[in-house]
């Protein structure tokens, strides 16, 4: 099993990033969907680019709610995630 720091995860962000995907039926059949069709690494890059996107979308460009976000962002471990849900299928 995984090296168990949070609730099974690598970190907080890592188990609140993939909570949030989990929870909203959209995403996570957004995610499955691209879990069907990539492999970890290319999984693990589009997670990546969601997670800066959502970043975006709340026009958060500077300031210190961007740094805070930004730097939650940089703590997830996309790939764990890309492996969890691959390994789901």
């Amino acid at each position: 099993m995984r090296d168990n720091k949070y609730n099974g995860w690598t970190n907080w962000e890592t188990w609140n990033f993939k909570l949030w995907i989990d929870n909203d039926e959209s995403s996570y059949r957004a995610t499955l969907e691209l879990a069907e069709r990539c492999g970890k690494k290319e999984l693990s890059k589009e997670l990546r680019l969601w997670a800066y996107d959502m970043i975006e979308a709340t026009r958060l460009e500077c300031g210190f709610f961007a740094d805070v976000c930004n730097s939650a962002v940089k703590q997830i471990n996309f790939y764990e995630i890309a492996e969890s849900y691959l390994e789901d299928k």
